[in-house]
């Protein structure tokens, strides 16, 4: 009898996800250290960091001059905003009486992977998870 699986089923449970939303970006960006710290520990615990495509473009702007938000993105998974997001997300908003798109699809996509949210807008946030009646984790970044 192998223990392979049963280890690899322990492992998956044991893997976190985080999505990170603009603000958490930003401050790798701009060199906040104790933000590059936590993602460092993240990564290196295995976990898994989703970043919505959005987001990511919302924050690059010179990929020459951001090396290391560039860096930071290569060990994501960078998540698309496909059309089949537009309806849950669109819904979504309406229903919070909200309008950032962004914000929105950070909310859809923390729901998908049961992932924690790690955001600035921490308020923003909830208030769309409670609209869809989940409750998840979100750290400031």
């Amino acid at each position: 009898m192998s223990l392979a699986p049963t280890i690899l089923t322990a492992v998956r449970a044991l893997r976190r996800s985080y999505v990170y939303d603009a603000g958490t970006l930003v401050a790798i960006d701009k060199r906040h250290d104790a933000v590059l710290r936590d993602h460092q520990a993240r990564l290196a615990g295995g976990d898994n960091i989703i970043v919505p495509a959005p987001v990511a473009a919302h924050v690059v702007r010179n990929p020459q001059r951001q090396a290391r938000l560039m860096f930071t993105l290569r060990g994501c998974d960078v998540v698309p905003f496909t059309k089949d997001d537009v309806y849950p997300v669109g819904l979504l908003l309406a229903h919070a009486g909200t309008s950032d798109v962004v914000d929105g699809f950070v909310a859809v996509t923390a729901v998908k992977a049961q992932a924690a949210v790690v955001s600035s807008d921490a308020d923003d946030i909830r208030h769309l998870l409670r609209t869809l009646g989940v409750r998840l984790p979100v750290l400031a970044p």
